[in-house]
């Protein structure tokens, strides 16, 4: 493993080769040397302005390339650590510690909250830090500071900052090196946008080999890392890049039959490798090419590969979920993925934990549902989630096709899947919506609007199944006249069981709030008969279990109120009446309350058996 911090291969290079070129834009191009003064000139106006310390963070507001390099390269050589967003994009908390913003004048309005920070702005300062040298400065090292701040796709939730060392990202680029396997040769086109983790693999990958970052795709290139999206699109037109010798695939995962068809389409001899490696834990991942299945795959759009570590690396699955650890036997990460591995072969995908679902009480695997839809032909993507208590599938038609109606999908799906992961509500819809990294978006899919119970004609007789609040609220509905009932009218049931005319006050009230808790009591045994089997389901015990525990705290509840009026009028010495109630209320209790604390406790007894 390689020492030092993470700049320094860059500088390397620059001592190496400084007049080769760094980085291609549509407006600039500027070599190693060139790049190298900028960051110089930055790094010192830093320095000299905010006194930083090691590992003091500067956030990065822009996403004009290639001022981003330079000012990346600027907070390193000054000794900070540098986080980018965009500056459309909210800001997260933690830049409330930022020693300082780094932007461009045009964003200032935006982002400026008035707070006072310290701005430094790359085009309204360019005197100022023109005035320094560009020459190479001496910087003290030190070891384990932080390097560099990441954040998650937020696909699913909110986008969560990764802190990352200059120790990690020497390591991970040692691993990359092996795979990616560049040269000072390589015109390397990295697609995602800077403020994506994508994005800084690849300058570090890129500029730590002596190649050249480029940054539009107007030029010629030998090596694409991008997203499964744009390299459709790049190779679509391969004639137009001869010499393009590896696509690097990263961010949403490739099928497998989509691997193949992209590498058909490239020169004998390039390479197509899936890039696998969440921001959660960068530093380490894994690499799949196509070579390494020991031999042909039924159903190859049902399954989507991983592949082995990158060199270093470590990748285990616990209880199906995959853990990824960086080289030098760091800590596990867990990933929040699902995965499986068959023998010796390669690390399959299979979903996400984040983007299961639960409805109507139960979890459904939607990566099942999506690589069953994927199978059918005319459906090119596809994405499955919940709205309105009902699972909804988002379709892409193929090219050249007609949108698969709802009747079509669920006949696909049949037998497929379990019928109760069936979505009952088809979208079509002309593309999926990506995030700058080229990831699907699953937030921005708009949910549909939701027919009622009562309107949704589903083939049932009065509309489709209940949901989960169906349920709660018609247990409710019930619940409140039971109770008003059961109230007034115990004495006409068991006549005389209320009489409290005998007893004195205080006492008298006593009673009587015992008798209306009674009915309470039972009021809510009946509303937790109608809803509560399905609030339930969601806890994940057994389904028979679970049946026992729902029928059992009703019966905890709805007793009670029977219980109490049948012994108040049974004389104290009809042993045979006393044996009765005590065999049919008494000893029920005892077993219900067993019942819910076995199904209260299984979670972890299961746990601890899977340890």
């Amino acid at each position: 493993m390689s020492g030092g911090t993470l700049h320094q291969l860059f500088d390397d290079r620059v001592r190496i080769e400084p007049d080769r070129t760094a980085v291609i834009t549509d407006r600039a191009r500027l070599s190693y040397r060139q790049l190298d003064a900028r960051a110089n000139r930055l790094a010192r106006h830093l320095v000299e302005t905010l006194r930083l310390p090691a590992g003091g963070l500067v956030a990065i507001r822009t996403l004009r390339a290639p001022d981003v390099l330079v000012a990346v390269l600027g907070v390193l050589k000054a000794g900070g650590a540098y986080a980018v967003i965009g500056p459309d994009q909210p800001e997260p908390p933690f830049l409330a510690d930022a020693r300082a913003v780094i932007t461009h004048q045009a964003h200032l309005a935006r982002i400026d909250d008035g707070r006072g920070r310290r701005f430094i702005t790359l085009d309204g300062d360019a005197a100022a830090i023109g005035a320094h040298s560009g020459e190479p400065f001496d910087e003290p090292a030190v070891t384990g500071r932080r390097a560099v701040v990441l954040f998650t796709a937020g696909t699913t939730g909110v986008r969560r900052p990764v802190t990352t060392s200059h120790e990690q990202l020497r390591a991970a680029y040692d691993a990359w090196t092996e795979v990616y396997r560049l040269t000072p040769e390589d015109r390397v086109l990295v697609t995602a946008a800077p403020d994506t983790t994508e994005f800084t693999g690849g300058w570090i990958r890129t500029l730590g080999s002596g190649a050249t970052l480029v940054l539009s795709r107007r030029e010629a290139i030998t090596v694409a890392d991008t997203d499964p999206v744009t390299a459709a699109s790049l190779l679509h037109g391969r004639k137009e890049q001869p010499d393009l010798r590896l696509v690097a695939v990263g961010g949403e995962r490739l099928r497998l039959d989509e691997q193949v068809r992209l590498q058909q389409r490239l020169a004998p001899g390039a390479r197509l490798i899936s890039v696998y490696g969440p921001t959660e834990a960068v530093g380490c991942g894994t690499w799949f090419e196509t070579g390494q299945l020991p031999g042909p795959v039924e159903d190859p759009e049902r399954h989507a590969y991983l592949g082995q570590p990158f060199p270093g690396c470590e990748a285990r699955i616990r209880k199906g979920q995959i853990w990824l650890t960086p080289p030098g036997g760091g800590d596990a990460v867990p990933t929040g993925d699902l995965g499986r591995r068959d023998g010796e072969g390669p690390l399959e995908f299979r979903g996400r934990m984040a983007h299961r679902v639960k409805v109507d009480g139960r979890t459904v695997d939607t990566y099942r549902v999506e690589a069953a839809l994927a199978g059918h032909p005319t459906i090119h993507e596809s994405v499955v989630d919940a709205g309105g208590g009902q699972l909804i599938a988002y379709v892409v038609p193929a090219p050249r096709s007609a949108s698969p109606g709802p009747e079509t999908v669920r006949s696909h799906l049949t037998g497929a899947v379990p019928t109760a992961d069936i979505p009952r509500t088809v979208v079509p819809i002309k593309s999926l919506p990506r995030n700058s990294a080229g990831k699907v978006d699953r937030k921005a899919l708009v949910k549909p609007p939701v027919r009622s119970a009562a309107s949704n004609k589903s083939g049932s007789k009065g509309g489709g199944p209940l949901t989960s609040e169906d349920r709660a609220a018609t247990g409710l509905a019930v619940a409140l006249p039971v109770a008003i009932m059961s109230f007034f009218f115990t004495d006409v049931i068991w006549p005389g069981s209320t009489d409290l005319s005998l007893v004195p006050d205080p006492w008298a009230w006593f009673f009587r709030g015992l008798y209306l808790a009674e009915s309470l009591a039972l009021a809510a045994g009946v509303g937790f008969l109608i809803g509560g089997r399905r609030l339930m389901s969601s806890r994940g015990r057994p389904r028979g279990l679970t049946t026992a525990a729902h029928l059992a705290i009703v019966w905890l509840l709805a007793s009670w109120w029977p219980q109490d009026n049948l012994y108040r009028l049974a004389a104290k010495q009809d042993w045979p009446r006393q044996a009765a109630l005590v065999y049919t209320f008494n000893v029920p209790l005892m077993i219900a309350a067993g019942v819910v604390a076995a199904w209260a406790v299984w979670g972890g007894l299961k746990s601890d058996a899977e340890e």
